[in-house]
This record gives C-alpha cells, structure tokens and sequence, in this order.
C-alpha cells in the first residue's frame, strides 16, 4: 500500500493561524474597534445612567419637627423621616435652610419640593397641593411666665402675643382675637427660640405655638402651659401646586406602611420623641404547631393530588362526551357574562357618583361643623363679656345656664362630626401597641403612668380605632386624681382575645355601667364611650366595664374569633 500523503498547503485552512502582513493587521485593528464601538452604543441604549433624583427640602428651626443639634448636624421627626423615604425611593435631599416665611415663599416661587411640618388650610390649599395620610396631630398652645393670670383668650386683651412669622398658629389667633374683639400687639419672630426668648425676657407677655414644638423650649425658658388651647391640627407635607405629586404618593404610602409596622423608622420616631415601652411578645407554641400541621397538610395534599390525577384520566372520556352540552352552555354563559359586565360597568359608575357625593356631603358638613362651632366659640365668649360687664344678679344664673347649653351643644357637634367619619373607611388590620401609642400622643402623656403588655397583638378594626384608647385614657384622667396608673394588656381564650384597660380611679358605680355607653349619658366621659362601642361594633367587637366600684374602672374589649393575629415578634 501506497501511504497518503499529508497536505501542508493552509490555504484551505482558515482556522490554521498565518502570518498576517500589515494592510491584514490594519484591517483586524479596524474591525476590533468598530466592534467595541457597536458594543458600547448598545450598552448605552440599553442600560442607561440613573441618576438619583434631587428633592429640595425645607429646613427650618422648629424643634422637635426640624432643628440643628447641639454637634451642628440636623435632626428632627421630619428630618429621619424624608432621609428614610430617601433611601427607599432613591432620591438625593438637597435640605434648604431658612426661616419659615422665607421657606413658604420659597414653595410658593418653585424653589423647594416640599415643605415638612405644615397645616392645611383652605386658603393654602388653592395655592400648595397636600399628602393626604397626616404624620401627627397637634393643637395650639397659649404659654406665658408664671402668675400671668392668663386662663381665657380675654385676659390677653391688651396684651403683647410673640408669634412666629408665616406660622399657622399666628393666623388662627389673630382670627380668634378679631372675633372676640381683643387688642393684641403682634411680635414677630422669625424662629420658635426666639419667640420663647423674648417672652422669657419680657418682650411679650405670652406666645402661642404648637404643642408638640412647644413643650422643651417652654421648659427651658421656664415658661408654663396656660388654659388657653384651641385648633386642633393635622400635620402634613406641602408641595407647589400642581407639581411632585409622585413625592407626596410616595409620603403617604411611607406613612400608611410605617403606622402599621412598630418596626418602621416612622414607628421608632415617634417612640423616640413622645416616648412609650411595651412588653414585646413571642410567637406562641401553638402557632408554631398549627403552621406544623399546614406544612403536612401540605404533603398529604400533594400525594392527594397524584392520586386524584389518574382519577382525572379516567373521567377525561366522559368529559369529552358532554363537551357538546357544555359548549351550549357556555355560550349561554358568555351572554350572561357580557350583561353582567354591563351591569358591573353601570354599577361603578354609581358608586363612583355616590362616592364623588359623599364626599361632597361630608366636606359641606365638616365646614358647616366648623362654622357652627366657631359660632358657638365666640357665642360663649359674648356670654362671659356679658358676666363680667356687670349685668344684674337675677341675670347671672340664667348667663351661667345659657353657657352649659353653649358646652353642651360644642359637646355634641364634636360627637356628630366624629360620628359622620365612622363606617366611611374600611376596616382594616392595625397593630395595638401603634395605635395606642398615637392615642396617647393625643393627651398630656406625662400625666399618665402606664404598663403596657400588648406583645405583637394585631386587631381587624375600622381606622377609628385609635378613637376608643382616646376616649379610654381620657376617662382615666377624668376619673382619677394625679397621675393615674394604667394597666393595659390582653387575655387570650379558646376562641377571643380580651384588651383589658385597667386605672387605679374611683371606678364606675354599678347602676352606671351599662348606662355610660347610652347616647344619653351626660356624665364625666360625655357620649365618647357611645362612640367606642360604635366604632368597635361594625367589626364585631364589643366593649364592657367590669371593674369594682371604688377600686377603678376595668373596660373588657372583647374581640371575636378572626378579629385578631399576632404578628411576627419585633
């Protein structure tokens, strides 16, 4: 045999490396560099740059809301709050600092994107857009030096009122000073410090602010909390009209995720600055077996389900034998389904109609509530004119029944518009030791010694429930003397779980304890405890006392089976 002869000719061989002359390298260093050139196009196409989004926001001294602490750095509920939003929505806070009439013309020409701490008004709302979801509630406080002699808004006739310059406190007073016809001197001050400075050296005799800001800088310049309080507020956001309405969706989605989880940087915000402890409980060993016994549930299903599945085969022929019937069926079926879209369709056009209604109604009502009320305000006011200017003694009694009349109808509007919101909400899951916490940052906390054991307790209930722990604790402080200790903690059963509130008070006479949740009931809680047991009723719950008459109140919340969880331990 002849053997074969190897070929050494490469040029049939384009994968067999040669030597490459000039012109070829010139050639494969162009192709490279288009190569790279096509790839980095592509990569800038397809995978832009992100940059984060810059949000300038108001900065202004008013503690504890905003403030520079004592190392220079800024600090504040609002300022822990915007940098945590920061973080989870990916924008860059440019903070902008000034005083807060600089900072409201600021929002107003389009410099800043929001403005933190701020009260919605309805002039401001025809010239700002507001989040809906309000951080925290707060009231105007009247403080002066001590033996002011300051106890109604008449004492401060003729008296010179420190007010910070574009704050909602200073316009409200000066509207309430206008009704009652008082002559009040004006000084402006541009920070809520020099406010308390001045009034503290005697450049005014009192100074108004709200509560929550007011309350360390009072102490500190030693000034105290006079019987002078009105116009309860929510404090919210402001943003330009029109404009960054995605920031204040992304605010209020922030808010309503961090109400309801104690864990959140909202939830430790306001423990770090209204301060409350609970006990934190544990998942219970029977929760632990119950999700056990889902788990093999879970196998037994699946072995189940192979089993069911030949069963399945089998039928599969007497399936195909009545597809005919079904297929007849089915197109009786479509029509329906076409007329019910259509009803469906018309149906929520209703209730979007009722919806748009409803709230046109419960907006008519909350400003004739407020109208009334204002009325009746400076109504009262006029009655007090009329007893000190001297009128005669037959006329005094009568004055002094006209103005229980007046507290008593103030009284009852407060309870309507209360009663007008309930039901208007759906209920929803909120957790106990939150909403407990926001009651009490309603009241003067400082008064109330409290233990509080709710563990991870996580209550089924119409957002008003924060209404019942108001109503609770401030029974509590009618009844009791001092600073009253309260108990609060819950007992679990077979099928409820109990909220037990327990004072240390005078306790509840036994003829009237079904009495004080009566409409009628003219007692010291007022028809509040009517509106608990409302509140808690539309989801089932009920309310009852139970304690021993001298030894103080115990109220029982008593929620059903499914109306309560407990959530994952903190």
């Amino acid at each position: 045999m002849v053997p074969c002869k190897t070929r050494t000719d490469n040029a049939h061989h384009p994968w067999i490396s040669t030597p490459l002359t000039m012109a070829g390298r010139i050639q494969l260093i162009k192709r490279a560099f288009l190569l790279a050139s096509v790839l980095l196009i592509i990569s800038a196409l397809f995978f832009p740059a992100v940059d984060a989004r810059d949000v300038r926001v108001a900065f202004h001294e008013v503690p504890p809301s905003l403030y520079t602490d004592e190392n220079g750095k800024p600090a504040g509920i609002f300022f822990d709050m915007v940098e945590d939003i920061a973080a989870q929505e990916g924008w860059n806070i440019i903070w902008v600092h000034g005083t807060l009439a600089e900072n409201w013309d600021r929002l107003s020409a389009g410099e800043i994107d929001l403005m933190p701490g701020v009260v919605e008004t309805a002039e401001r709302g025809s010239l700002y857009d507001f989040n809906r979801e309000p951080v925290l509630s707060a009231w105007t406080q009247v403080y002066a030096p001590g033996g002011s002699g300051i106890r109604t808004v008449l004492d401060l006739d003729g008296k010179r009122v420190a007010v910070l310059n574009g704050d909602f406190n200073g316009i409200a007073f000066r509207d309430y000073a206008k009704k009652f016809n008082i002559n009040v001197t004006y000084v402006e001050k541009e920070t809520i410090e020099e406010a308390f400075a001045t009034t503290a050296a005697g450049g005014a005799d009192a100074l108004v602010g709200f509560n929550i800001a007011s309350e360390q800088a009072a102490d500190r310049y030693h000034l105290s909390e006079t019987p002078v309080m009105f116009n309860p507020s929510l404090i919210v956001f402001a943003a330009p009209e029109g404009r960054n309405a995605d920031l204040l969706e992304a605010i209020d989605h922030y808010l309503v995720d961090g109400k309801n989880d104690p864990s959140s940087t909202y939830s430790k915000t306001i423990q770090k600055y209204f301060g409350m402890k609970g006990t934190r409980g544990v998942i219970p060993d029977y929760v632990v077996w119950i999700l056990a016994g889902v788990a093999g549930f879970a196998i037994l299903f699946i072995v189940m389900s192979f089993a069911l599945r030949r069963e399945v085969r089998k039928k599969t022929g007497e399936l195909v034998r009545k597809n005919e019937e079904l297929s007849a069926a089915n197109q009786q079926l479509t029509a329906i389904e076409e007329e019910l879209r259509q009803n469906y369709q018309t149906l929520s056009r209703n209730e979007q109609a009722l919806l748009q209604a409803r709230k046109k109604l419960t907006l008519l009502n909350r400003l004739t509530f407020q109208d009334v009320q204002t009325g009746i305000f400076s109504l009262a006011g006029y009655f007090q004119l009329i007893r000190s200017a001297g009128c005669s003694g037959d006329a005094q009694p009568l004055l002094g029944k006209g103005l229980e009349i007046i507290q008593d109808v103030e009284s009852s509007l407060r309870f309507a518009k209360k009663y007008q919101d309930l039901g208007i909400q759906e209920p929803r899951w909120q957790n106990a030791n939150y909403v407990l916490l926001s009651a009490l940052s309603h009241l003067d906390a400082l008064r109330i010694s409290r233990t509080v054991d709710l563990g991870s307790l996580e209550v089924y209930a119409d957002p008003m429930l924060e209404d019942v722990f108001v109503t609770l604790m401030e029974n509590a402080l009618v009844r009791g003397s001092g600073s009253p200790v309260i108990t609060i903690r819950y007992r679990k059963d077979t099928k409820t779980c109990t909220i037990l509130v327990e004072d240390c008070g005078s306790g509840i006479p036994a003829e009237e304890k079904e009495r004080i949740f009566g409409w009628e009931y003219k007692g010291r809680g007022g028809p509040g405890l009517f509106l608990a047991r409302e509140i808690l009723s539309i989801t089932g719950i009920s309310i009852q006392e139970t304690g021993e008459p001298g030894a103080g109140a115990r109220f029982e919340i008593r929620v059903p089976e499914g109306g309560f969880r407990f959530g994952p331990a903190a």
